[in-house]
């Protein structure tokens, strides 16, 4: 076996890397809802909070190419996300926003898609803007890349970069002004030498990585009430 695929293989079999991505969105999502925006401390725990998204975005690519019932694990996907969206909504105070949980459902779709060469694959990246879901077409798309390049990491690098660099710059014209703060998302390369490092085997309940997302959202918003 080619030394890469077996790296990809020894990555996707230990769940070291996802404790990695499960503490840096804690990191993310604290900051977001309890520190005062502006201060150091949350621009540095967002900073810290961007190696989480490429990481999970990795295991969905992984997790579609190696499941052995592809529609279970989309139902299974949509059921948390469905669960999710109830903590989101008081998490994000925005009516018409799905959580991310949804942005990793549609791009298991668009995959399936585009393995079946439908075009219509390219109508779930549309979507996934309109209805307004976590990260939206750009994350799908970094979920596609790893989908496809998983084994070549400098395109890897190199294409995350570029489109990363390319969705704050669109997100910079749309807001009419440009700041250093609207490029923080940039910072989620730092995720990819954490995916590309091999790691000690240790296993963890799959269903703990999917309880996780609502359930440490939901503790959060309390501890914000009480605060």
């Amino acid at each position: 076996m080619d030394h890469s695929i077996q790296s990809v293989n020894n990555r996707r079999q230990s769940d070291y890397l996802k404790v990695i991505a499960m503490v840096t969105m804690l990191i993310d999502h604290v900051a977001y809802f309890l520190v005062p925006r502006g201060t150091e401390i949350y621009f540095i725990m967002r900073i810290i909070g961007r190696i989480a998204y490429p990481i999970f975005a990795y295991y969905v690519a992984m997790g579609y190419k190696h499941t052995s019932d592809i529609n279970r694990y989309m139902v299974r996907m949509l059921i948390f996300a469905l669960i999710s969206q109830i903590p989101f909504y008081f998490f994000s105070y925005r009516t018409f926003y799905l959580n991310v949980m949804f942005t990793f459902f549609m791009a298991l779709l668009m995959l399936r898609l585009y393995e079946k060469g439908n075009l219509l694959w390219v109508v779930v990246l549309f979507l996934a803007d309109v209805v307004h879901m976590d990260y939206g077409a750009y994350g799908l798309l970094i979920i596609l890349i790893f989908y496809l390049f998983a084994d070549e990491k400098r395109k890897v690098y190199g294409l995350i970069l570029v489109l990363t660099l390319l969705y704050n710059s669109l997100n910079a014209l749309q807001a009419g002004y440009i700041s250093w703060q609207m490029y923080l998302q940039v910072f989620c390369v730092m995720a990819l030498p954490f995916i590309y490092k091999e790691y000690k085997y240790i296993r963890i309940n799959r269903y703990i990585s999917y309880l996780f997302y609502p359930v440490h959202i939901g503790l959060i918003v309390l501890v914000g009430y009480f605060i």
